[in-house]
């Protein structure tokens, strides 16, 4: 193992950070059945058996690494939530972040991958329980009906597709200014 600027060796905390990332880029690139775990390793800079010290099997580090994803997602949500907006101003602020968040190609690959690889029954009930998860925090945070934020994941996933496809704006605004 290599050791990072300060000259001290990694945790295994910050090594599963960086197979975390590397992971989202080449999931992202080639999805979860293509993708080899000794790629992930060798973008990490680790060892391939080291991932197993980290990850029980693939299926694992691909739902962790979703995971990481959702939660990047949400702390975008997070971020843009003021309590003093109205629920409808708070989607906009949350959309404007989350656009923002669409700017990192591999994740929303990444996410999509997810999606694609649901004819796995767990991984398709992992996907499921995230979006039920997040469209009910959602809900919460904002104080939104339910049709507004079915509204609010419908737009989103227009943007993931837009940013995936790099969909001319006039393909998109039109759906953003419902």
């Amino acid at each position: 193992m290599t050791a990072n600027t300060t000259g001290r060796r990694p945790t295994a905390e910050e090594r599963r950070d960086q197979v975390l990332e590397a992971a989202i880029h080449e999931f992202a690139e080639y999805g979860y059945h293509a993708t080899k775990t000794a790629g992930i390793a060798k973008r990490a800079g680790i060892s391939q058996p080291y991932i197993y010290a980290l990850f029980d099997d693939k299926k694992a580090l691909f739902l962790a690494t979703l995971e990481r994803v959702r939660d990047q997602i949400r702390d975008a949500f997070s971020a843009a939530y003021r309590p003093a907006d109205s629920p409808q101003q708070a989607l906009l602020n949350m959309g404007a972040n989350y656009r923002k968040w669409l700017a990192n190609p591999a994740a929303t690959r990444c996410q999509l991958q997810g999606h694609a690889a649901s004819a796995d029954p767990e991984i398709q009930a992992f996907m499921r329980t995230g979006y039920i998860d997040m469209f009910d925090y959602i809900v919460k945070l904002t104080g939104a009906d339910r049709p507004q934020v079915a509204q609010f994941m419908a737009i989103g996933n227009l943007l993931n597709l837009g940013a995936m496809l790099e969909l001319p704006e006039e393909y998109i605004r039109p759906a953003i200014n419902l």
